[in-house]
């Protein structure tokens, strides 16, 4: 029988819920939501990418990545490009507006990791941020 104890992705959602909930109350009265907020991470940091990709890496349905981009072109933090290679494919980018909201919030998460990684050896981070991407690669993510 499956025993959750033991598996890395109960205890990885069990966190990140935990995590987003932290987040959450950081970001309390900013307009800016924890599923926001990541989308904004990932569209900084990986650049323009399709609403598919976005999706998926929020683990989000498509019409829920839609509504949510709708959201935050509306508020001034993403534009849809035409790709390139596909004018059927639209392109997720970072306004500079995302870029500025970015920086200022990104304390609030940094302080959430502190307190998470309190009485941690940064080694054990590696170790559980290695075993973690290994898990997901292993599964095709």
């Amino acid at each position: 029988m499956f025993d959750p104890k033991k598996s890395l992705g109960f205890h990885s959602l069990l966190t990140f819920r935990a995590f987003e909930q932290a987040l959450k109350e950081r970001l309390a009265g900013s307009g800016v939501s924890p599923t926001q907020f990541i989308a904004l991470v990932q569209v900084v940091t990986f650049g323009p990418m399709p609403q598919a990709r976005l999706a998926r890496l929020l683990g989000i349905a498509p019409p829920s990545a839609t509504r949510l981009i709708d959201r935050m072109e509306r508020d001034g933090w993403v534009t849809r490009q035409e790709a390139p290679d596909d004018h059927r494919v639209k392109l997720v980018a970072p306004s500079p507006t995302a870029i500025d909201t970015l920086i200022c919030l990104s304390r609030n998460a940094e302080q959430v990791m502190e307190k998470a990684y309190q009485g941690m050896d940064p080694a054990e981070i590696d170790q559980a941020i290695a075993t973690l991407t290994r898990a997901r690669e292993n599964l095709g993510g």
